[in-house]
């Protein structure tokens, strides 16, 4: 995701106002917010059971909050192996002064035209964003996603609750895929199953026939963070020039008011089987535990009962009624990083894991080893891989413009 942040900034440009207010709410939809029962050993005796109790103390506080499924930080991913000198003189020739600069452009980004600068710009690291729990892998949304996005976007029962009515298939391409692809300020996760045999495929009902859905591979739904700033700084938190970037701390963003706003929907065959929850837990933490978020909110309407609950099941408070720019009411539910803390983490000092650390100024993984390649011409542009630095070399507005090579 970080990869459409310095694009867009550098001037490609966003998608209409209209779809970025609109896709800010997109219902799970689920009948029944999936989940574990609070803990305990199901029965037995007396003094077993408050052995057994005693024994995983722990653990049971854990499942009643989350039902088990609250994940963790991964280790940081090893740097790449040293370059060999002849890659290392292969790339250099590569990047030289005077290269064609390119813009990814606003409309059309899906097509074939457009696939050499979008593989040039997403980055093998800017794809590496990815989260797991038990049932699902939630990874970047990727060109191949059509149809899974169309098949839940043009569903009359999910549109109920959608801000945005009935799309059209073209909107679902540019609008909605061409955002969750290149994005500016936000993490939009595709949610996809480890082994789609353990997830239930229901009877479509009355779904239409194009929707529906026999197995549950590929995209099932996505569920995403749309970050934003109270109090922006001056030049923001993107790299600057003639600094090596490092990733923001916590007080950072906290200072900036860093809010993100989760947004998600799943397929309706597969509503009732926990997986919206199990996503929701899992990509909160994210937000709260590696993206530095001081305030995560969910404001879905008035007559989404599934996905209301689910705020409140992971320790979100209402705070407001509003109406958006559909004229349909909203109730806007949120928790900070401190509730979340103490909530999920008790006991535990809040943890500013990635804070400080040297990141690459192209993807901005944070999850990545500090970058090992650096720009021959200058001391500050360091990278994570070749590929991020020719992506930052090629962009328009991006480093060939401001290094110190003459």
């Amino acid at each position: 995701m970080e990869v459409q942040d310095h694009i867009d900034t550098d001037g490609v440009g966003n998608l209409t106002a209209k779809v970025a207010d609109a896709t800010l709410e997109e219902s799970d939809v689920e009948s029944e917010v999936g989940g574990d029962a609070p803990g305990g050993d199901g029965g037995g005796g007396g003094k077993n059971k408050k052995k057994k109790k005693k024994k995983s103390k722990g653990k049971s506080k854990k499942s009643t909050v989350n039902g088990g499924l609250l994940g963790s930080i991964p280790d940081e991913e090893p740097a790449p192996p040293a370059e060999t000198d002849e890659e290392k003189a292969k790339w250099e020739k590569e990047l030289q002064k005077g290269c064609k600069t390119y813009q990814l452009p606003v409309w059309g980004l899906i097509d074939e035209r457009a696939r050499y600068l979008l593989n040039t710009f997403l980055t093998p690291s800017c794809k590496k964003v990815e989260l797991k729990t038990p049932r699902l892998r939630l990874r970047q949304v990727e060109v191949g996603d059509t149809t899974g996005i169309r098949r839940i976007k043009m569903e009359p029962i999910v549109q109920r609750t959608q801000l945005y009515g009935s799309p059209s298939i073209s909107d679902i391409k540019e609008s909605f895929q061409n955002r969750y692809i290149r994005s500016r300020g936000e993490y939009v996760f595709a949610i996809t199953a480890i082994d789609p045999s353990t997830i239930t495929v229901k009877p479509p009902g009355n779904l239409k026939i194009p929707n529906r859905i026999s197995t549950a591979e590929g995209y099932l739904g996505n569920i995403a963070l749309a970050l934003s700033f109270e109090n922006l700084p001056t030049g923001s938190f993107l790299p600057k020039k003639r600094e090596v970037y490092t990733q923001p701390t916590h007080a950072q963003y906290s200072k900036a008011g860093w809010t993100a706003k989760m947004f998600y929907e799943i397929h309706p065959q597969l509503w009732g089987q926990g997986i919206m929850s199990e996503a929701f837990i899992e990509v909160l933490r994210f937000a709260i535990e590696e993206v530095g978020c001081a305030v995560v909110q969910s404001d879905p309407t008035t007559i989404n009962e599934a996905s209301i609950k689910l705020c409140l099941k992971n320790g979100m408070k209402y705070t407001k009624t509003e109406n958006n720019s559909f004229n349909r009411p909203q109730l806007y539910h949120e928790i900070t990083r401190e509730e979340w803390w103490v909530r999920n983490r008790p006991g535990k000092a809040v943890e500013d894991r990635w804070g400080g650390k040297e990141v690459c100024r192209w993807c901005m993984n944070f999850r990545l080893a500090p970058p090992t390649i650096d720009c021959s011409h200058c001391d500050w542009a360091k990278y994570c891989s070749r590929e991020c630095q020719r992506a930052d070399w090629l962009c328009e507005g991006g480093h060939q413009t401001e290094c110190d090579l003459k």
